[in-house]
């Protein structure tokens, strides 16, 4: 019989965004072009794997053009995938560009773990080869896998007027201010046991199988032309000990249920249950780990089609249960029904008395 191996215990962690308040110049000329970021902020700043947050992002890259009133069809652009890097509480970047004024500005700004998407990875590309909200950056053949699991975000600022020159320059253009948003999707695994608390449950090599692992995005279209490059894509999700496995038994709280490290994934609808979660499970008597104490192991399969979205992070709880292994429990039953107190006939006569 077929059984439902896990459910999304976490629907969505939804991201904030803000915009920060500290203005910081990157030029002593007040016509140079500066930076701000804002990055959706988050309780901490998580480490376990890289998730970019307003705390330690330190650089991202960025593009941008602008266009002359009656040159509408005729973009100049003036940054490249240039990095902006943080410098104490600014941002700064090497060539300083000036406004032109009263010219018409469109920036954006990605960062992949700090670091500038190459062939290997994706490609990125600002497109200016067409009309209004069509040029945009554009970012193909990204890979999102085992090979490459980084956090990337993703801000633009466009439709930016510049100033006039005026004579003694009071109003001075402000710095381009973007605020980053999560694009991939973020997924990990926990396991609850739903054995009696004499039974640890220990889980091994889990893997997710058969994702789509490349995709392109831009902001208007979101991600499209996702595939799978390889026929079959695993990723290991290991958990954060030095073993690489968790122990889950019954008497554990929420916060002590073996949890794997997340992974990121590029987000996509599936159609069918072609997408794999698998693990092996070993099933001990007590905490003593030892080949004496193992019941049972057992590799488990499960498929389910996922509905992944931008932005969003999904934790999978996976009951541990004796029918989910295979196991035969040990159950009791009455052989006959009891239907009430039999009547007995019994009399005063039947007991001998006596005096003393």
């Amino acid at each position: 019989m077929k059984k439902q191996l896990f459910y999304v215990a976490l629907g969505a962690l939804a991201l904030s965004a803000c915009t920060s308040e500290e203005i910081v110049d990157i030029s002593e000329q007040s016509n140079a072009i500066g930076f701000e970021n804002a990055v959706m902020k988050q309780s901490r700043a998580d480490a376990q794997k890289g998730d970019l947050t307003v705390d330690n992002l330190d650089k991202f890259l960025v593009y941008g053009f602008y266009t002359k009133e009656n040159q509408i069809a005729n973009p100049i652009q003036v940054f490249g995938g240039d990095a902006v890097t943080k410098q104490g509480s600014g941002w700064t970047y090497n060539g300083t560009r000036f406004w032109v004024p009263e010219a018409t500005y469109s920036f954006f700004a990605y960062s992949c773990a700090d670091v500038a998407l190459d062939n290997k990875y994706g490609t990125v590309g600002l497109e200016l080869n067409t009309t209004g909200a069509d040029r945009q950056l554009h970012i193909s053949n990204y890979r999102c896998d085992a090979s490459h699991n980084h956090d990337l975000i993703y801000a633009q600022a466009k439709e930016i007027k510049s100033k006039p020159i005026t004579a003694d320059n009071a109003t001075p253009n402000p710095n381009v201010s973007f605020t980053f948003e999560h694009v991939l999707t973020k997924i990990d695994a926990m396991f609850t046991s739903d054995f009696s608390a004499d039974y640890d449950v220990v889980i091994k090599d889990v893997k997710i199988i058969n994702f789509r692992n490349v995709g392109s995005f831009t902001k208007t279209s979101g991600w499209s032309n996702v595939i799978r490059q390889e026929s079959n894509t695993v990723m290991q999700m290991i958990f954060p000990t030095e073993d690489a496995i968790g122990v889950a038994n019954q008497a554990q709280t929420q916060a002590q249920k073996p949890k794997t490290d997340y992974y990121y994934v590029i987000p996509y609808t599936y159609e069918f249950s072609d997408v794999q979660l698998t693990f092996t499970i070993e099933l001990y008597k007590g905490s003593d780990h030892t080949k004496d104490n193992l019941i049972l192991s057992r590799n488990m399969e499960g498929h389910w089609s996922p509905n992944w979205q931008q932005g969003y992070y999904y934790t999978y709880n996976i009951t541990l249960t004796g029918s989910v292994t295979n196991l035969q429990p040990i159950v009791f039953e009455v052989a006959k029904d009891m239907n009430g107190w039999g009547t007995g006939t019994s009399t005063a006569t039947d007991i001998t008395f006596s005096a003393n």
